[in-house]
């Protein structure tokens, strides 16, 4: 049996992103956030969710410096990073793929604004190009502190 891995797709601008399903706790649409006072920018607020408080983290703000536009299409992907549960707000979460370990190359020093250590890989899926995302390396040791220092 070949090695296939399961991944969330989300949007990030016209970019199709994928984390590996197993960073996923779930995909959820975007409650009414409860803004919290000297948090870092990315950090949109908490939430709760199944009864627990959930910090969520605009992941294009994060990479770019630009608000996510919350739209009808605007997901949260909840992962469990250190110890902490946290909800990523991305553009859109639509589907899990199945990616063959023979798809995934090696990724250029940049693709989609992304810095090499963020990437795992790119995919070639149909003719489409999946920029694989690790969650463990956007979250430098210092944002995770702050992100602590919210909850």
């Amino acid at each position: 049996m070949e090695n296939v891995s399961k991944y969330v797709l989300f949007q990030l601008d016209d970019e199709r992103l994928g984390v590996n399903i197993n960073q996923i706790h779930s995909i959820e649409r975007v409650p009414g956030l409860t803004k919290m006072p000297e948090a870092p920018e990315f950090v949109k607020g908490i939430v709760e969710l199944r009864g627990e408080i959930t910090t969520i983290v605009d992941f294009k703000q994060m990479i770019q410096g630009v608000d996510t536009d919350l739209t009808q299409e605007t997901r949260i992907l909840i992962c469990q990073l250190d110890g902490l549960k946290i909800g990523l707000l991305v553009e859109a979460a639509k589907e899990v793929v199945d990616i063959p370990a023979d798809q995934l190359e090696e990724p250029p020093k940049m693709v989609g604004g992304l810095k090499k250590e963020y990437i795992n890989g790119v995919a070639k899926l149909n003719d489409r190009l999946i920029i694989l995302v690790d969650l463990d390396r956007i979250f430098s040791k210092e944002e995770v502190e702050e992100i602590h220092a919210v909850q």
